[in-house]
C-alpha cells in the first residue's frame, strides 16, 4: 500500500509542512517546507536587469525579492541594465547563493513540460520506443504550438488526456505571454501549484491513498485519488498513545518526526549491521559503506557484495529523503570481481531510475568509488531544516 500523507508538523521549534510517500509503511521520500518561508521555484515574474558581468557569463535581476537573482546568459543575449525581462525562478537562494533564474519559461504538468522558447518535441528517457512513437502519432493530430518535453506518465495515459493537458498548459502560456508587456516589476504572472501538488503528480507510481490535516490540501489531493482523507475524516489504523488516551497526529502516525532525527545524523545503519556515513560539503557529497558489525561470512569477497547491494538500495533512498544533489560519491567497499562490480552499478541504476528528479549512477571507478549526478532542485533536508 502506497500513501501520500500531507501533513503540518512542528519540529525543532519550527513549523513545517510535510509531503511524504509511504510505501509499505516506510517512508521512501519526504519534502519540507517551512510554514512561513515558501519557495519561490517555478513562480514566473517581470524583473529589472539591474547589473550585467559578463566575466562570469550572468546578469543580477531584482525580482521584487529580497536580495537580487542570478540569470544565467548565453553568448550571443543582448540584455543591458535597466531592461526588463520575463524570467521564471529554478533554483531558491541556498546558503551564500542567489536564487536562480532562467529566461525559458516552463509550464509542467503531468504528462508534459511546456516551453516558451524553441520548437522541438523531446521525451523522458523512460519512455519506451513504443511509447514515443505513439504520442508523435498523437501529435501530428494536434501540433504543439510551443516546445515540449514528453514526460514519464504520458506513456501511460490516454491521447486525449494528453492532449487536453497540453492544450490547456498552451493557454496558460498565452496568458502569461500577453500579459508580460502590461506587468509591473516584480509582479508574479504565474505561480505553481503548492509543493505537495506538484510532489504526488510527478511520483513514477501513483498512490493508492492520500491523507493530509490540512483542509485546503484535501481538496487540491482529491484530484489524485478518489480516497483522499481530509481534515475530520477516519484514518485508517489511527492508534493512541499509551497512556494519553489522545489520538496521535498525523505526522506522528506515520512516524515523520522520528524519520526526520534519523535524517539529521550522519550514520545511518542497514540491516545487516553495516552502516553508511553521509557527509555533505559545498562541492559534493561523500558517502562511505563500512562492513560495521556486519559479519563476515566464508567468502569475504560476497560478504562485500552483499553488503554493497544493501547499501546501494539505502543510498537511492537516502538521496531521496534527504534531497542531495549535485555530485555524489559513494566509498563502496572494494570489490575484485568485474562482475559483481557490474552488478553493483546495474542495481544503482535500478535503483535511481524511480526518482522523479533527474539522477544518473555515472561509473565505478577502480578505487571502488561510484560517481552518481542528481539535479539541483529544491534545498537539501539539512538546509530547510537550517542544520548547515
Amino acid at each position: 500500500m502506497r500513501d501520500f500523507v500531507v501533513c503540518d508538523i512542528p519540529y525543532r521549534d519550527r513549523r513545517f509542512t510535510a509531503a511524504a510517500l509511504v510505501d509499505e509503511g516506510r517512508i521512501r521520500e519526504l519534502i519540507l517546507e517551512e510554514a512561513d518561508r515558501p519557495s519561490y521555484v517555478s513562480e514566473v515574474r517581470r524583473g529589472i536587469v539591474e547589473t550585467v558581468s559578463r566575466n562570469i557569463g550572468g546578469a543580477f535581476v531584482d525580482i521584487g525579492l529580497k536580495s537580487l537573482c542570478f540569470l544565467p546568459l548565453g553568448r550571443h543575449s543582448h540584455i543591458a541594465p535597466s531592461q526588463p525581462v520575463l524570467v521564471q525562478v529554478t533554483k531558491d537562494a541556498a546558503g551564500r547563493k542567489e536564487p536562480v533564474l532562467t529566461e525559458t519559461i516552463h509550464l509542467s504538468g503531468r504528462y508534459a513540460v511546456l516551453l516558451s522558447r524553441g520548437e522541438k518535441t523531446s521525451f523522458s528517457a523512460k519512455l519506451s520506443e513504443e511509447e514515443k512513437a505513439a504520442v508523435r502519432k498523437w501529435l501530428t493530430d494536434q501540433p504543439p504550438r510551443y516546445s515540449l518535453l514528453v514526460r514519464t506518465n504520458a506513456g501511460r495515459a490516454s491521447k486525449a488526456e494528453v492532449l487536453a493537458e497540453i492544450e490547456a498548459l498552451s493557454l496558460e502560456m498565452d496568458r502569461i505571454l500577453e500579459q508580460y508587456p502590461k506587468s509591473a516589476s516584480g509582479e508574479v504572472l504565474w505561480r505553481p501549484a503548492p509543493f505537495y501538488e506538484d510532489a504526488v503528480r510527478d511520483l513514477y507510481c501513483p498512490p493508492d491513498r492520500c491523507f493530509t490535516d490540512i483542509p485546503s490540501a484535501a481538496v487540491r489531493l482529491s484530484r489524485f485519488t478518489d480516497q483522499a482523507a481530509g481534515v475530520g475524516e477516519e484514518i485508517p489504523g489511527a492508534v493512541l498513545r499509551p497512556g494519553a488516551g489522545k489520538a496521535l497526529t498525523l505526522s506522528e502516525l506515520y512516524g515523520i518526526p522520528h524519520e526526520l532525527d534519523r535524517l539529521t545524523q550522519k550514520i545511518v545503519w542497514l540491516k545487516s549491521g553495516a552502516f553508511l556515513v553521509i557527509e555533505q560539503t559545498e562541492a559534493f557529497v561523500s558517502i562511505d559503506v563500512n562492513t560495521g558489525k556486519c559479519i563476515k561470512g566464508r567468502i569475504p569477497e560476497e560478504t562485500y557484495r552483499k553488503v554493497n547491494l544493501e547499501a546501494a538500495e539505502e543510498i537511492a533512498r537516502q538521496l531521496r529523503l534527504r534531497n542531495l544533489s549535485g555530485m555524489i560519491l559513494v566509498d563502496f567497499i572494494k570489490l575484485k570481481s568485474e562482475d559483481h562490480k557490474s552488478e553493483l552499478l546495474h542495481v544503482m541504476r535500478k535503483h535511481v531510475r524511480h526518482d522523479h528528479i533527474r539522477t544518473e549512477a555515472v561509473d565505478l571507478t577502480p578505487l571502488g568509488i561510484m560517481e552518481i549526478t542528481r539535479q539541483k532542485v529544491r534545498k537539501p533536508l539539512a538546509e530547510v531544516l537550517g542544520l548547515c
